[in-house]
C-alpha cells in the first residue's frame, strides 16, 4: 500500500578510445586534458553531494517544531490521556531520515497536527540506552564499536524488517497499526497520519480515506 522511496548515488564513468591514426602528441595531450577534466568533474559531484549530506546532517541538530518524547514517557502520557503513539525509528547516518526530520517533520502544519493527536518518538535504532517496556527491558548487546549495531527494540517494533527511515503508528494501547517505511515529504504524509491520528482506520478503509481526504498544508 505504502512503498519505500531508495537513494542512491552512482557517478557514470566515462570510455573513451581513439583510432591509432589520430594518436599523435596533440591528440594524447588532449585526451590526457579531458581525462584530467572527467576526473574534476567527479571530484566536483562528490564534494557538491557530500556538502548537502553536511548540511543535512548539521539542519537534523536543529530545534524540532514537534514535541519528541521517549518511549517510556509516551507510554506513561498514553495511559493518563490516552493519544496514539507515532515512533520514528531513524540512524545517525541516514540521509532520508534526515530529509524527513527537516523537510516533513520540520513543516509547521504537519507538526501542529502531531503535537495535538500523538505522543511522537524519535528512536535512535542504534543506541545504546534501554528501553522498558510491559516488565521486559530492551537493550543493544552489540559490542561497543560494532558497525550497523541494531538496538533490540528496533528490531522488535519492525519485526526484524529493518529499514531507515520507518514511522511506526500505535494505538492508545500501544499496539501495533502500521509501519510506514521511507522518506515521504509532507504532501503524502498528511493523510497517512490523519487516518491513523482522526481514528478513521477503527471504520474506514484506507483506500476510501485516500479518495476523499483533503489537505490543508498551506
Amino acid at each position: 500500500m505504502l512503498k519505500c522511496l531508495a537513494f542512491l548515488f552512482k557517478p557514470k564513468l566515462y570510455h573513451l578510445k581513439f583510432s591509432d591514426e589520430f594518436c599523435t602528441f596533440t591528440c594524447r595531450k588532449m585526451f590526457k586534458m579531458i581525462k584530467k577534466g572527467i576526473f574534476a568533474l567527479i571530484i566536483a559531484s562528490i564534494v557538491v553531494v557530500a556538502q548537502s549530506f553536511i548540511s543535512n546532517s548539521n539542519n537534523s541538530n536543529e530545534i524540532s517544531p514537534v514535541k519528541w518524547y521517549s518511549f517510556s514517557e509516551a507510554v506513561e502520557l498514553a495511559k493518563k490521556s490516552p493519544r496514539p503513539i507515532m515512533v520514528d525509528v531513524y540512524t545517525q547516518w541516514c540521509g532520508p531520515c534526515k530529509m524527513m526530520s527537516k523537510n516533513t517533520f520540520g513543516n509547521a502544519s504537519i507538526a501542529k497536527y502531531l503535537n495535538e493527536n500523538f505522543y511522537c518518538v524519535k528512536f535512535d535504532a542504534e543506541t545504546y540506552d534501554s528501553v522498558s517496556f510491559n516488565g521486559y527491558v530492551f537493550k543493544n548487546n552489540n559490542p561497543v564499536g560494532t558497525q550497523r549495531p541494531v538496538h533490540d527494540f528496533a528490531n522488535s517494533i519492525l519485526e526484524g524488517k529493518l529499514s531507515y527511515p520507518s514511522i511506526v503508528f500505535l494505538n492508545d494501547q500501544i499496539q501495533r497499526l502500521q509501519v510506514v517505511v521511507g522518506y515521504y515529504q509532507p504532501e503524502p504524509f498528511e493523510p497517512i497520519m490523519k487516518f491513523f491520528g482522526s481514528g478513521k482506520y477503527k471504520d474506514t478503509k484506507w483506500e476510501d480515506f485516500e479518495k476523499t481526504f483533503v489537505s490543508e498544508l498551506k
